[in-house]
């Protein structure tokens, strides 16, 4: 029986219970319509239910970001500054005790920046003799040196995380292969004349 059909013979039933010919057996195959609705609303609850249970555990997820990333944008203001207090804490010093003590506040401030961005989760990317990694440092050189490629010889700029994601890339010279390492044809013929 099509729908068409079972909205057709319920229509004709209503109207002859209205006309006071009430039918005197319940049709089987109304109540296997009406099991087949039951079913079907109990389909629906479930999965408006799951439906409302990914939505809350999506909402969490959202919520959990931006407690953890809404600091991202004043992070990346203060980079500037523990750059320059770095910078100035990098240059040598000539001179009496008091350049000493000025160096000795610098430190102090840079501590407590650090301090104050760790525990917004901000962290520096370690960059000192380790690899290049595309997704934490940017390469601003590469230099043909001994060794193995693709090491990073000097770090310019710090770059930092915050959590589990790149504030900002670390600004790196990367090693290249010499002239005369592997994978690099030495016969006379492959070089330029």
């Amino acid at each position: 029986m099509t729908e068409a059909e079972r909205q057709d013979q319920q229509d004709e039933d209503k109207e002859k219970a209205n006309a006071g010919e009430g039918v005197e057996d319940a049709n089987p195959a109304e109540e296997t319509n009406w099991r087949e609705q039951a079913e079907q609303y109990r389909n629906d609850y479930l999965r408006a239910l799951a439906d409302m249970e990914n939505l809350r555990k999506r909402l969490e997820r959202q919520m959990d970001d931006a407690r953890n990333y809404a600091v991202e944008r004043f992070a990346r203001e203060l980079l500037p500054v523990v750059d320059s207090l770095e910078l100035a804490l990098s240059t040598p010093v000539a001179g009496g005790e008091g350049v000493a003590q000025l160096r000795q506040g610098l430190e102090n401030t840079l501590s407590l920046f650090f301090q104050a961005l760790a525990k917004a989760g901000v962290a520096p990317v370690e960059a000192d003799a380790a690899r290049f990694d595309p997704h934490r440092h940017q390469a601003i050189a590469m230099v043909e040196a001994e060794g193995e490629p693709n090491r990073i010889l000097a770090v310019h700029q710090k770059g930092y995380v915050i959590h589990d994601r790149l504030l900002r890339p670390a600004m790196v010279t990367v090693a290249k292969a010499a002239s005369g390492e592997p994978g690099r044809d030495p016969s006379p013929g492959s070089q330029d004349q």
